[in-house]
């Protein structure tokens, strides 16, 4: 399968939580420099991600702080290729399609705060 998003497999750093000793890593695919989406339990998500400047570790990198997203649970199939079929989806779509199709029909979910709207300054 052509790789077309130009994803690259990655590892990411996450932590210290309780123990300013204790971190995590987590094997997953970067997208686009800084968005790096990885499969735990099952659940893809998605965080904004920082490369660590190391020439001994050039695929390394830390959370970004944004926070991250659960796009998917049960996924079953391998990450490189659930990747590339999301993005080449949602690239598909248009933003009104995306609120409309996706966001407002979210199982489960509370209210969403979106800033969506800007002030005219």
């Amino acid at each position: 399968m052509s790789n077309p998003v130009n994803l690259k497999r990655v590892t990411l750093t996450y932590g210290p939580d309780d123990d300013p000793h204790m971190h995590e890593l987590f094997e997953g695919v970067l997208y686009d420099r800084s968005y790096f989406f990885y499969l735990e339990n099952g659940v893809l998500c998605l965080r904004h991600v920082r490369k660590v400047e190391q020439p001994d570790h050039p695929h390394l990198y830390v959370d970004g702080e944004s926070g991250g997203l659960q796009l998917a649970k049960n996924v079953q199939r391998e990450i490189m290729e659930v990747v590339t079929e999301l993005i080449e989806r949602l690239r598909s779509k248009d933003g009104l399609a995306f609120l409309l199709d996706e966001l407002l029909w979210l199982h489960g979910r509370s209210h969403i705060e979106l800033n969506l709207v800007k002030n005219k300054g």
